[in-house]
């Protein structure tokens, strides 16, 4: 997303996508409008896939979101019982010579369809929509940068009347923030020629609030770990020293709502050269669009535990073993296990013989709390790991 004008276009490709096309801007930088509609056909075939467009380019080209969950009504269900499902979003391909933005949102795609064990459970209780291509007419047209009205779409967002393009996103967002299943992530990709490293954009204080701040270190960190080593710390790159910037996607999501979204941009290595960077060690896009969406997922996760946590009393005896959790003995108390919403899963008694709940007398499920209620004291809580 950083500024840069007037480049003379010199992409050389992973051996991993050789396959999408001429390595030039006179196919998209290797990847133009008509592979999109080929992958969207290959995608729609897959029931978990729902496309549609969101709207029109200056040209007339539709701007297509591609809807990833596993079919099922309009709360979705997790296991038996029903519950609101929750909303990741991405967009990519604001500038068209950012072509590996795309790269990582396909490889996103392609770890949700996938028949990992964690991409099941993904599409059981998350959607993630993602709009692949998001200025088709820069794309189709050569433009390093604008759409076909030559505008920089990232910083067209605090202006009237506003592009088609951006007028289009802001649309959808505002439909899904005023649904049954609002974003709660919603990520801007972009790929960085000057920097040659995998980064976000890190928001001050001063243009959110110490709190985002912390919201935005939790996340960064947790995209980090399932990618070791392969990210920038959150300190790498930040912004907004002295205030929100409104013309960016960031900005509206600020003004409009807060902390209740973490909006971030996203910057991938980028294999243009400028200034003397040298980013052609660019790739890796399988694991960050891996670690983007199960990142996004701990951070939803995190904040749907976050007032369970700040209840919870300090758990001094039950133990976790690997058979499962042991009561200690001479107590009788009750037992139970819900869900983040504190619907129960399961319960029993515990006689003052103590006892052990084996892993496999347990219900499955995404996040389970497990609670001993003594007949007399306080209650202890355990957040169980997912087995």
């Amino acid at each position: 997303m950083l500024k840069w004008m007037g480049l003379a276009i010199a992409l050389v490709f992973a051996s991993a996508h050789a396959d999408a096309g001429v390595k030039d801007s006179t196919n998209g930088w290797g990847y133009g409008y008509d592979s999109l509609l080929h992958d969207l056909g290959v995608w729609r075939q897959d029931s978990n896939v729902r496309i549609d467009s969101v709207g029109a380019s200056v040209q007339g080209r539709a701007l297509w979101m591609v809807s990833i969950t596993a079919p099922g009504d309009s709360v979705g269900r997790s296991g038996d019982l029903p519950e609101r499902k929750h909303r990741v979003f991405m967009h990519a391909r604001t500038h068209p010579a950012e072509v590996q933005a795309l790269w990582v949102a396909r490889e996103s795609i392609r770890f949700l369809l996938s028949d990992d064990a964690k991409a099941k459970e993904l599409r059981r209780d998350y959607i993630f929509n993602v709009i692949p291509m998001y200025n088709p007419d820069g794309v189709e047209l050569g433009k390093a940068r604008q759409n076909a009205h030559d505008v920089d779409l990232e910083s067209n967002w605090d202006e009237n009347p506003m592009e088609p393009e951006p007028t289009a996103l802001k649309k959808t967002f505002m439909a899904f923030m005023a649904g049954p299943t609002p974003i709660e992530v919603a990520l801007n990709l972009h790929a960085d020629s000057y920097n040659c490293a995998r980064f976000f954009f890190f928001h001050y204080a001063a243009g959110t609030s110490a709190h985002y701040a912390d919201l935005e270190k939790a996340y960064i960190g947790g995209v980090q770990a399932h990618y070791p080593g392969g990210l920038k710390d959150w300190d790498f790159v930040e912004s907004w020293a002295t205030g929100t910037v409104t013309h960016y996607p960031e900005g509206f999501w600020w003004v409009n709502h807060g902390d209740k979204v973490l909006a971030l941009t996203y910057e991938d290595k980028n294999t243009l050269t400028q200034a003397g960077a040298d980013c052609l060690d660019a790739g890796g896009y399988d694991s960050t669009g891996t670690a983007l969406d199960l990142g996004s997922v701990d951070y939803i996760k995190s904040r749907i535990l976050a007032p369970i946590l700040a209840r919870t009393s300090p758990v001094t005896r039950m133990l976790l073993q690997g058979e499962g959790v042991r009561f200690p003995p001479g107590l009788s108390a009750h037992w139970e296990i819900r869900d983040p919403r504190g619907r129960r899963l399961a319960e029993g008694a515990i006689g003052r013989d103590g006892g052990l709940l084996a892993w496999n007398q347990m219900p499955t499920a995404p996040v389970r709390i497990l609670s001993m209620l003594p007949e007399s004291g306080p209650a202890e809580r355990l957040i169980l790991p997912f087995r």
